[in-house]
C-alpha cells in the first residue's frame, strides 16, 4: 500500500526553492554593484535623482494641465448648460409664439371664410335686388304705358265737358281701341276704371270678368268678390257692387266669350241681365239665350231629371257665404265664387287648369259644359255687358 504525500509538505518545498532563487539573485546583484566604484555609484545616484525629478516635474505639469483642462471643461459645461437653458427658454418662447401665430392664422382663416360667405350673401342679395329692380322697372314701364294710354283717352274724352260716359258703349262713340278707360256710372262718386272690349259684334262692351293665364286666384271670400280683385290689364273680377251699379242704370245684355286650348272660339249671349242688391245676395236674372256655345247658365241638365243645374235666378255664393240650392257648399267644393244651384253647368270662376282636360277628383275647372263637356278647363273666358239698345 503506497504512502500518501501531504500536499502542504510539497508546497513548503516549493516555497523554499523559490526563496533560495531570490536570495541567489540578490547576491548576484549585490556583487555587481559591489564591483562599481564610489564615483560610479555617485553618478548613478545623481542620474536616478535627476530622472526622478524629471518624472515628478512631468507628472506635476501633466497634473496642472489636467487641472486646467478640467476647469476649462467645467467652464464650458457651465456655458453649455446656460446655453441649453437659454435655448430651452427660446424654444418655449418660440413654441408660444408659434401657437399664437397658429391661433391667429386659424382666426384669420375663419374671418376670410366668413368674409367670403358674407360676400356671397351680398352678391346673392345684389342679384336678387337687381332682379326685383328689373321686375319693378318692367312693371313701371307697363304702368307708364297704360298711364299714357289713359291720359290720351282722358284728353280725348276731356274735350267733351257735357258728355256722359256711363259705360264702354259711350266710350265706343269716341274711341275704337280696346283698353282701360274711366267711366262715371250713375250714383258712383268717382271715376270707375274698366276694361272696354271694342272687338266683338261692334264693340262697346264693359268687361266684368276675364280669365287669361291663371295669374290671379279666383278662390276668394265674399268681401273680395264684393269689392273686386285682379288687374284690369290681365285677369280680374270687377266687383259685385260695381257690377250692380252698372246694371242698375240701364237695360243691358250679357255676352260670354270663350276659347279652348286648340284655338277654337265660341260665345253665348243673353238678351238681358239683372242683378239684385247685396241684401238679396246679388241674385241674377237672365233673358233669352243666343250663340254657338250652348246655354250652360240658364239651360237645364236634361240628363238628370230629378234636379236642375239652371243658374238663372240664383243667388251669388262664395266659400264663406253659401247661398246655393244644394245641400253641399258648392263654392267651397268647386273653388270659385258663382251663382251655383246644385251645383253648375258653367263654372267660369273655377281653378285655371292648363291643357284643357284634367283628371282631378273634384270637377272644379273653368267649365262651360254645353260646349266642351265636363272636365275641360277653358283657356280664356270673359263676361261683358252692353246696353240692350246699343247700335254699333
Amino acid at each position: 500500500m503506497a504512502t500518501a504525500v501531504d500536499p502542504t509538505i510539497e508546497l513548503t518545498c516549493l516555497q523554499l526553492e523559490d526563496t533560495k532563487k531570490r536570495m541567489d539573485a540578490a547576491k548576484s546583484k549585490h556583487k555587481t554593484r559591489s564591483h562599481l566604484g564610489p564615483t560610479a555609484r555617485r553618478r548613478w545616484k545623481i542620474a536616478c535623482t535627476i530622472l526622478t525629478w524629471v518624472v515628478l516635474l512631468s507628472l506635476t505639469a501633466f497634473t496642472a494641465w489636467l487641472y486646467l483642462r478640467v476647469e476649462n471643461l467645467r467652464t464650458e459645461k457651465g456655458q453649455l448648460q446656460s446655453k441649453v437653458v437659454d435655448d430651452a427658454k427660446t424654444m418655449v418662447n418660440l413654441q408660444i409664439r408659434t401657437n399664437r401665430l397658429s391661433n391667429q392664422k386659424d382666426e384669420l382663416a375663419k374671418r376670410v371664410t366668413d368674409g367670403i360667405c358674407e360676400i356671397e350673401k351680398l352678391q346673392n342679395a345684389t342679384k336678387l335686388l337687381k332682379t326685383q329692380l328689373d321686375s319693378v322697372s318692367s312693371q313701371l314701364n307697363v304702368q307708364d304705358g297704360r298711364l299714357r294710354m289713359v291720359q290720351d283717352r282722358l284728353s280725348f274724352i276731356g274735350g267733351c265737358y257735357d258728355c256722359v260716359v256711363r259705360d264702354c258703349s259711350d266710350v265706343r262713340t269716341r274711341n275704337v281701341l280696346s283698353g282701360i278707360y274711366p267711366i262715371w256710372p250713375k250714383n258712383f262718386t268717382n271715376a270707375l276704371y274698366v276694361y272696354c272690349d271694342m272687338g266683338p259684334s261692334g264693340g262697346g262692351w264693359t268687361v266684368l270678368q276675364r280669365r287669361l293665364d291663371g295669374s290671379v286666384n279666383f278662390y276668394r271670400n265674399w268681401t273680395e268678390y264684393k269689392k273686386g280683385f285682379g288687374d284690369l290689364g290681365g285677369e280680374f273680377w270687377l266687383g259685385m257692387d260695381a257690377i250692380y251699379l252698372l246694371l242698375s242704370q240701364n237695360a243691358y245684355r250679357l255676352r260670354v266669350d270663350m276659347e279652348d286650348w286648340e284655338g277654337n272660339k265660341a260665345y253665348a249671349e243673353y238678351s238681358s241681365i239683372q242683378l239684385d242688391t247685396e241684401r238679396n245676395n246679388y241674385r241674377i236674372r237672365l233673358g233669352t239665350f243666343s250663340g254657338n256655345a250652348g246655354d250652360s247658365i240658364a239651360g237645364t241638365n236634361a240628363t238628370m231629371d230629378y234636379f236642375t243645374r239652371n243658374l238663372n235666378n240664383m243667388q251669388f255664393s262664395t266659400r264663406d257665404r253659401d247661398n246655393d240650392g244644394s245641400s253641399r257648399n258648392c263654392a267651397l267644393l268647386f273653388k270659385g265664387g258663382w251663382w251655383y244651384n246644385d251645383c253648375y253647368n258653367a263654372n267660369l270662376n273655377g281653378i285655371y287648369y292648363r291643357g284643357g282636360n284634367y283628371t282631378d277628383a273634384v270637377q272644379d275647372g273653368i267649365e262651360w259644359s254645353t260646349w266642351k263637356g265636363w272636365r275641360y278647363s277653358l283657356k280664356s273666358v270673359s263676361m261683358k255687358i252692353r246696353p240692350a239698345n246699343f247700335v254699333p
